[in-house]
């Protein structure tokens, strides 16, 4: 259910298509990796792990309010 919303809020934030599992693990892991270091990833931080994973994220646009704040992000990417 975590990886389902987390997908979820970063085709939102970022205008990614829909992210399958694999993709959604590496994101995943990356943010993880940060954390581990003592690091809150920024949202340049997220961009950038997802753009490298989802190579068309920026390329489709939603509409509504984006309520997927980093603080939600990393929470749903931290579970396990």
């Amino acid at each position: 259910m975590y990886e389902q919303d987390l997908g979820h809020k970063l085709k939102i934030k970022f205008g990614t298509p829909e992210l399958n599992s694999y993709q959604l693990q590496y994101i995943k892991s990356d943010i993880k990796a940060l954390v581990a270091r003592g690091v809150v990833p920024t949202e340049n931080d997220w961009a950038e792990i997802v753009k490298k994973y989802c190579p068309e994220a920026g390329s489709y646009f939603y509409k509504g309010a984006d309520t997927s704040d980093l603080i939600t992000l990393l929470q749903l990417a931290t579970k396990n």
